[in-house]
């Protein structure tokens, strides 16, 4: 008898452990399956923040890249207008430069003529000097007025070139149509006024 029961103890026994390793196999794999949904939402969470940041890193970069193409051609533009505006400073400049040396040659040959007048006008006048003073007052009016004069024209008619900064002008006044102030203030309109 003892060995019987031996034996039904063994096999109850044997059935207990079953069922206690059979619960135990079945809560270690709950756990384990849970443990195993955890680790994946984590890694589907963490998958779809990494697709997000990527999403935001290339929006970003294509507006970093958007941004500084506008920069660069815009500093292009920039630069270009730059040199535009050095090489319109230099002819500027260069137009200065010739205007100053213009100016300063006038200046000078309106100090001679006047010392040349001044010299006249102290000399006794002679009969002689009549034709050599007609002569420089002739001369005196074209370096200012910078008018030459076509002196075979018909009493009536004035003619001539006019000889100004930019371009020869001619000159063709019917003087019995036109008053003599109007003649005269259109001539006096030709004289450069900048000394």
């Amino acid at each position: 008898m003892p060995s019987k029961r031996m034996q039904e103890l063994e096999e109850v026994s044997k059935e207990l452990l079953k069922v206690l390793l059979s619960d135990w196999a079945d809560n270690l794999l709950h756990r384990s399956l849970d443990k195993r949904t955890r680790v994946d939402d984590k890694l589907l969470g963490s998958q779809a923040t990494a697709a997000r940041l990527v999403r935001e890193l290339t929006a970003a970069e294509e507006t970093v890249a958007r941004t500084l193409l506008e920069r660069e051609s815009e500093l292009q533009r920039l630069l270009r207008r730059l040199r535009d505006l050095e090489q319109e400073l230099a002819r500027a400049r260069e137009v200065g430069a010739e205007l100053q040396s213009s100016d300063n040659a006038l200046r000078r040959e309106l100090e001679e003529l006047r010392e040349q007048s001044r010299r006249l006008e102290e000399e006794p006048q002679r009969d002689e000097d009549a034709v050599p003073s007609a002569a420089y007052v002739t001369q005196l009016y074209y370096k200012i007025s910078r008018i030459d004069w076509d002196y075979e024209t018909e009493a009536a008619q004035i003619k001539g070139v006019h000889y100004g900064p930019d371009i020869a002008q001619p000159i063709d006044i019917d003087g019995s149509r036109h008053s003599r102030c109007f003649v005269s203030d259109y001539l006096w309109s030709l004289v450069p006024t900048t000394w």
